[in-house]
């Protein structure tokens, strides 16, 4: 891995621009009667999870990956909806379109957030924080949604500042003040430093962004890997040289595993299944599309290669719509021919942004696209072993 050099753009300007409680603006928008009261989108049954609170409702203690059971303890007062997602997208559409007015480079991270490259701007809309605040009123005039915006030299340093502009404010941070500003915080609100990570530099009492950047580089390799520790290392200090360019599409997103043994029993290929539908799921709902059809590929012990394909009943992007299809077609191949299997993969094809216009009787009743944005949340803040969903 090269070591990517300290020197940095110090007239960059990019900015990263979130849209506070996405969900439930967006809801408020549609049903002013939603307006000032406490709002909780996500699964709202047993098993379910948060995905975005208000504000009102945070006051309470609800916030996003939350079980929804622990959210109705906290809040019982408050309106518990599952959400639009077909709404969210069609508003998503429009606030990107508000963002490419003021800059050609503009990248989508979701469907609530992007960053844009504002460098040499400043004639056109003035300093960056005077176009911040165009953009704000734009959004807010055009859109009635409140948006917090981070402004950054990188697109690390901009995304951190956005926690900071929280709610509906700006705040902006120079490649000077960058390494003084992370210093203080802990370590957790460096992206890329998960909850298993915050323990390991834990155990070498590195607690703060400030005693990350200081650490000697022998332990903390030790505790994180070579690769990694230099990577985290170096973004302690507010440094990222990393472009900022949209991800080509992809025609497909697959994942794949080879046992180390082949493998026959049912159980232990339907668990790597499970694994691997979300792993596809996930890269899924961060592309921003949905799917048409699932695949499975599987390699037997003597090489033979196979692969099969279903089509949804409706487009989608939800684990849980991922598994059963290839669950189906694991079952159905297995039927056919059950030799021990060396290798065994999910894909996912078909990819569009809106590939139909979906009535509600056109829904999938596996579309568990909610609920799997759910888990996506709590996994990115707590890690991918925070939570185990359960199938059916």
């Amino acid at each position: 891995m090269a070591i990517e050099s300290e020197k940095v753009d110090r007239k960059r300007v990019i900015f990263h621009v979130d849209l506070d409680a996405f969900f439930v603006e967006v809801e408020r928008q549609a049903d002013p009667s939603l307006i000032g009261k406490p709002v909780v989108i996500g699964g709202i049954g047993p098993r379910g999870v948060v995905a975005t609170a208000s504000y009102e409702a945070r006051k309470y203690g609800v916030h996003s990956a939350m079980a929804t059971a622990v959210a109705r303890r906290l809040c019982p007062d408050a309106i518990y909806m599952r959400g639009n997602h077909q709404l969210y997208r069609d508003v998503s559409k429009k606030f990107i379109n508000i963002l490419r007015e003021y800059s050609p480079n503009v990248v989508p991270v979701s469907v609530d957030e992007a960053f844009l490259d504002m460098t040499g701007t400043e004639r056109l809309f003035g300093s960056p924080e005077d176009a911040a605040d165009r953009i704000r009123s734009e959004v807010r005039d055009k859109l009635g949604l409140p948006a917090s915006i981070g402004i950054g030299p990188s697109k690390l340093v901009s995304k951190v500042c956005t926690e900071h502009a929280k709610p509906d404010g700006v705040f902006q941070v120079v490649q000077s003040e960058a390494e003084a500003f992370f210093a203080p915080q802990p370590v957790r609100n460096l992206p890329g430093i998960g909850p298993k990570a915050e323990e390991a530099l834990s155990k070498l009492k590195i607690n703060t962004l400030g005693e990350l950047a200081l650490a000697p580089l022998g332990p903390l390799r030790r505790a994180l890997g070579p690769n990694h520790a230099d990577y985290v290392q170096r973004r302690s200090k507010g440094i990222d040289n990393s472009p900022l360019r949209e991800r080509s599409k992809s025609k497909s997103i697959s994942a794949e595993t080879t046992f180390e043994k082949d493998v026959s029993e049912r159980s232990e290929l339907e668990a790597i299944l499970k694994k691997l539908s979300e792993r596809v799921g996930t890269r899924l709902r961060k592309s921003g599309l949905l799917s048409r059809r699932a695949s499975i590929k599987l390699r037997y012990g003597d090489f033979t290669t196979i692969t099969r394909q279903r089509k949804f009943p409706a487009p989608g992007d939800g684990d849980l719509l991922i598994y059963d299809t290839a669950h189906a077609l694991l079952t159905a191949a297995m039927r056919q021919r059950d030799d021990p299997i060396r290798m065994l993969g999910v894909s996912v094809t078909g990819l569009g942004e809106q590939a139909a216009q979906l009535s509600l009787l056109d829904q999938s009743p596996v579309d568990d696209s909610n609920t799997s944005e759910a888990v996506d949340a709590i996994r990115e803040k707590f890690g991918s072993d925070a939570i185990s969903r359960g199938y059916v």
